[in-house]
């Protein structure tokens, strides 16, 4: 059946990714994929069904206006900006704005890309566990006012919304954005630096491969099954630390390079976050870098038939793309 659908962050690596899906497996529908983003409209405007549109997500009018007609409201925003005040400010409208879009006919259904610091620093984390307090002066906090937000659609109108969750994810098209990527996986490649983590170099951290995680995405869209629920997407790294990781990707190059990881101490995070911005924004997060941190991931792999990329497989396809559109281009996307 012939449908329209909207993508809200389609700039980015998993909504461009997730609208190469979507129009793949559907190609009877329309698709709408939001983007300011010039690089990422042009890689958009190669599908056929596929047409590239901007908005601004903190406009109420113009969400609303454009969602009216729309029977699947897909939303994997994210914000460069990483502050408790900014998403204090920004998420609760956004997801306001959201969840109204989505209430405007029968039939329509949000499907949301969250991540899952709302759980705060835990192992073994599952869509059952405890959150923490909901809170505008933390951003786990912030976002455990978004899962009250979601929930409470649930209760009300369990059919028309679906949320899937992950911990901090890499992949094609994530660079400087995630934590296995510039000062990671490309300081490996490049073989000048030591790659770089926080925390602790021997705890294990779970991680989500993109690719999985908009495929996930998709797969709760098209499945009844998955409505009213949170779910924790398929994780292709499990019970791994960075130590591992490092000397994986350093193998799986095939070259002799630097795998020994240089870690920023919980100490000289909060030292230097006294003078660097981006450290500061980090303080907050520390509990999930200095102890081990997992997913149980098994009830969306049971109830959907889904497993996640291989572990080796997802480091190659990864260093691939490193090699290939970073090292030797400039044609990362960025959103």
């Amino acid at each position: 059946m012939t449908k329209k659908v909207i993508i809200f962050g389609a700039s980015g690596a998993i909504g461009l990714k997730l609208t190469e899906i979507v129009s793949g497996e559907q190609p009877d529908w329309e698709v709408f994929a939001v983007s300011r983003n010039a690089k990422a409209k042009e890689t958009l405007s190669k599908y056929s069904n596929v047409t590239v549109i901007p908005c601004d997500a903190c406009n109420k009018e113009e969400i609303l206006s454009l969602t009216a007609d729309k029977d699947i409201i897909y939303c994997s925003i994210g914000f460069p900006q990483y502050t408790a005040k900014f998403w204090a400010k920004t998420w609760p409208l956004v997801v306001d704005n959201i969840l109204e879009a989505s209430n405007q006919k029968e039939g329509q259904k949000l499907v949301f890309c969250d991540n899952i610091y709302a759980y705060g620093a835990a192992t073994n984390i599952s869509p059952t566990s405890k959150t923490v307090p909901p809170s505008l002066k933390s951003k786990p906090g912030v976002r455990a006012i978004l899962r009250e937000k979601f929930q409470k659609r649930m209760d009300e109108k369990p059919d028309s919304i679906v949320v899937v969750g992950s911990s901090d994810f890499f992949g094609p098209n994530l660079t400087e954005t995630t934590f296995l990527g510039d000062t990671f996986t490309k300081a490996i490649l490049e073989g000048k630096k030591a790659p770089i983590c926080l925390g602790s170099s021997t705890k294990i951290h779970d991680f989500a491969y993109g690719p999985d995680l908009s495929k996930a995405l998709y797969i709760v869209s098209v499945d009844d099954e998955a409505n009213g629920k949170f779910w924790i997407c398929p994780h292709a790294i499990k019970n791994k630390t960075f130590t591992r990781i490092a000397q994986d990707v350093a193998r799986l190059e095939g070259g002799n390079k630097k795998s020994k990881v240089t870690v920023y101490a919980a100490w000289s995070v909060k030292l230097l976050g006294l003078f660097i911005g981006d450290l500061k924004n980090m303080v907050e997060m520390l509990p999930i870098w200095v102890n081990d941190y997992s997913v149980d991931d098994s009830d969306f792999r049971k109830t959907f038939d889904m497993e996640p990329t291989p572990y080796e497989e997802a480091l190659k396809d990864y260093i691939s793309f490193y090699k290939t559109s970073v090292l030797d281009t400039t044609k990362t996307i960025n959103g």
